[in-house]
């Protein structure tokens, strides 16, 4: 199995991925060929895999604040059955979970700090879904991503999350 970005090494971040640039990686091998790059929804999954003609996708930053997300688009894909969007407490349950086994896998020292970008990206994901105002995301990410206390953290994330669904009410 192979995996191709398409994006050039040059353009790193920037720019857009050329899937049917990957065609011709395709036409190449024999093997299972896995396209990534600016795969960010069921739409773009699904254009990525008619433009290189590739077996599957893999998606990296698209997952940012969503680790959900790959599951939701697999699922898509095997079954044709679309999913609604987790709702901020099944967000909240997902990105919990996620911020423990962090902590766990890498021991809390270095676990707290390697999370904290997750956490920021899931505080984004979850603002955005609620439309909480500009300020509101950057006082829960100061009070959220400066602590060094898991269960502070924890506690915080319920509060920011509560908050969010407020702003959702609104």
């Amino acid at each position: 199995m192979i995996t191709v970005h398409g994006r050039t090494r040059c353009q790193f971040y920037k720019g857009e991925a050329d899937w049917s640039a990957v065609r011709a990686v395709k036409a190449a091998i024999s093997v299972p060929l896995v396209v990534n790059g600016d795969i960010t929804s069921f739409e773009n999954a699904v254009s990525a895999l008619a433009m290189s003609g590739a077996d599957a996708v893999m998606i990296g930053r698209g997952a940012q604040g969503q680790p959900w997300l790959p599951g939701q688009i697999g699922r898509r894909l095997k079954t044709g059955k679309s999913e609604a969007a987790p709702s901020l407490s099944e967000q909240l349950a997902h990105i919990r979970a996620l911020y423990d086994e962090v902590c766990r896998h890498y021991g809390l020292r270095i676990g707290l700090r390697h999370a904290r970008k997750h956490l920021g990206w899931a505080l984004e994901i979850a603002a955005e879904c609620s439309r909480a105002p500009a300020e509101t995301l950057k006082n829960w990410r100061q009070k959220i991503l400066t602590s060094e206390d898991p269960h502070r953290v924890h506690r915080s994330l319920q509060d920011a999350y509560d908050d969010f669904a407020w702003s959702a009410a609104a």
